[in-house]
């Protein structure tokens, strides 16, 4: 079966997505986002309360994310009508007293959202998925305990498709051309046999060393350095990546490509250090991190087209070779097989 982009949409849709973070969004701020398509409006209440909604007024569609908070409302610009962190009209400036009918037809169109691992998380569509469950989001202990480092990077915009975003973050034979400046003064651009597994979600991981040459000229850092990586991916976009390094210290990364468009992308990442980390400070890690990340954005950016198809052509996704592709083609094969569930679901 060839699927479409509209039942990537409508799959994503029911799952939960990164819309900022936290740190990012204190009280009385007001932002837009674009989340698979849809314009949003998100902000947070001097409460705590968050609200994220079609970011246009029921009155006469302003943009309300052009808004502020005004008598512990959201206020939209135009004409002041003020709205609660639950999306009910409050308030209609225009009428000295508005009649309950009106104010319920003016309510929002307001979407779930929650706050975990220092992001903001929305869902369009709040049904479960086609194992009859809702979409939660994968347990990291790490970015949670206490006694390791969790440092949140600045979100990236990819102006390419969110499965760009994924493959190359699965990707580890690029280090040594792309990130020639960087990660990848040290990498080899061969790499040993990797041990790929398939879990019962339909999620799969990598075991492998980083392509780390064993003797080079150039000064090696300690994030630069030959370390393990365990690589887990959640489907459809969440990725750890569990760095071992032979000094025995651990750095956990993840990385969320949010869907903006079809063919544009926001992606956001933190990491987590282990206690005791005998390397960069945690400001340097992501100092390094962000210039890495940014090489990765100009390779995406350059790939044609701007998404990778979601049924591959003649020859598959391109001409493949192994053990360097094997990961990427899992993530493109797995991926759809869920699409595939969920579409076939009676929840589509």
């Amino acid at each position: 079966m060839n699927l479409t982009e509209d039942h990537v949409v409508n799959s994503l849709r029911r799952t939960w997505q990164p819309v900022s973070n936290s740190a990012d969004l204190p009280a009385g701020k007001v932002i837009a986002y674009t989340l698979l398509e849809t314009r949003l409006v998100v902000t947070r209440f001097a409460d705590g309360k968050l609200l994220a909604a079609d970011s246009a007024c029921p009155h006469k569609a302003a943009d309300l994310s052009k808004g502020c908070h005004r008598n512990g409302k959201l206020m939209c610009p135009y004409h002041g009508w003020e709205f609660s962190a639950d999306g009910n009209c409050q308030s209609i400036p225009s009428l000295l007293e508005p009649n309950a009918e009106k104010l319920a037809l003016s309510h929002l169109v307001s979407y779930v959202i929650q706050e975990r691992y220092g992001y903001v998380w929305v869902k369009l569509d709040n049904r479960p998925l086609a194992d009859g469950k809702p979409h939660e989001l994968p347990e990291v202990p790490e970015f949670e305990n206490p006694n390791w480092t969790y440092v949140m990077g600045p979100p990236m915009t990819f102006a390419a498709g969110w499965r760009r975003e994924v493959e190359n973050y699965l990707d580890m034979t690029h280090f040594a051309f792309a990130h020639a400046g960087s990660l990848g003064l040290c990498a080899d651009p061969r790499i040993r046999d990797m041990k790929i597994t398939v879990h019962p979600d339909g999620g799969y991981q990598m075991d492998a060393p980083f392509p780390a040459l064993e003797t080079t000229h150039e000064l090696q850092g300690k994030l630069q350095s030959a370390h393990h990586r365990l690589q887990r991916s959640y489907l459809p976009n969440f990725t750890t990546i569990r760095q071992t390094f032979t000094d025995g210290d651990e750095r956990v990364l993840v990385h969320i490509p949010s869907p903006n468009t079809r063919e544009t992308s926001t992606c956001f990442w933190s990491v987590s250090i282990s206690p005791g980390f005998k390397g960069p400070p945690a400001e340097k890690q992501v100092e390094f991190a962000i210039g890495v990340l940014d090489e990765d954005r100009l390779m995406c950016e350059q790939q044609s087209p701007r998404e990778i198809p979601i049924n591959p052509g003649r020859g598959g996704w391109g001409v493949l070779v192994t053990p360097g592709d094997t990961l990427a083609n899992t993530f493109q094969k797995q991926l759809r097989r869920w699409l595939l569930v969920q579409h076939d679901s009676p929840t589509e």
